[in-house]
């Protein structure tokens, strides 16, 4: 065998070797600077999420600092409120108290209510009772309302009959006042005639005499006129 036959394949080797390291340098070269790279972009982008982040907390403190001042506030002006309930509570218990004595006097009340109701109750009845008694007097008395009515205007029919008559009557009595004044005006002239007529008859008395007779029928005559009572006044 060629002894530089192994010489040769060592060589060949070696130089394989060495090949396949630098290409495994070169590629973990490029390896690196692509990891590199890569990690720079992370980096990056980290940084800017770091600083958007850093800004949002920035705004997220100044509103967390806003928040914890209102909520002092409001906790200060909880404690002033809290401090006024209890000063409600301390009044409302006094108030309960009071309102627990005005409760049992409403309780009595209530209790005095209802008896009263009740008596109430049945005094309603008796007046519903009594009221159905004075509908049926007012049907009874409208009805001899209507009744009396009915006599009214019949009364009232004859009183205008009788009014009427009345005035009939009356008017045939100023009449007859009328005719009897006529007569007693003519036996007054008649009265006066024979007056005069018994003066003449004296004043003849020593002349010729009336026989008994005649005298008889004179006085018949005048008395049935009416002209001896007359006369007899006039005289």
């Amino acid at each position: 065998m060629d002894p530089t036959v192994p010489k040769a394949t060592l060589k060949v080797l070696g130089l394989c070797a060495a090949l396949l390291v630098l290409v495994a340098a070169v590629t973990v070269a490029v390896a690196v600077m692509v990891w590199r790279s890569e990690a720079l972009g992370k980096l990056q982008g980290c940084r800017e999420r770091a600083a958007n982040e850093s800004r949002e907390l920035g705004t997220r403190l100044a509103e967390l600092e806003r928040e914890r001042a209102r909520l002092q506030r409001a906790a200060a002006a909880g404690a002033e409120v809290g401090d006024a309930l209890r000063r409600d509570i301390a009044r409302a218990r006094g108030d309960t108290r009071k309102v627990n004595a005005s409760l049992a006097s409403c309780r009595e009340r209530a209790a005095r209510l209802e008896v009263n109701v009740t008596a109430l109750g049945d005094e309603l009845v008796a007046l519903r009772r009594e009221r159905a008694e004075l509908a049926r007097g007012k049907a009874a008395l409208q009805a001899e309302l209507a009744r009396g009515e009915e006599q009214a205007r019949g009364l009232r029919q004859r009183l205008d009959e009788v009014m009427e008559q009345q005035r009939a009557l009356r008017a045939r009595g100023e009449q007859c006042q009328a005719r009897q004044r006529e007569l007693e005006d003519t036996l007054q002239d008649y009265a006066t005639e024979l007056d005069a007529q018994r003066r003449r008859t004296r004043d003849r008395a020593t002349g010729r005499r009336c026989p008994p007779s005649r005298y008889f029928l004179c006085g018949w005559w005048w008395d049935s006129r009416g002209g001896g009572h007359r006369s007899s006044h006039s005289s």
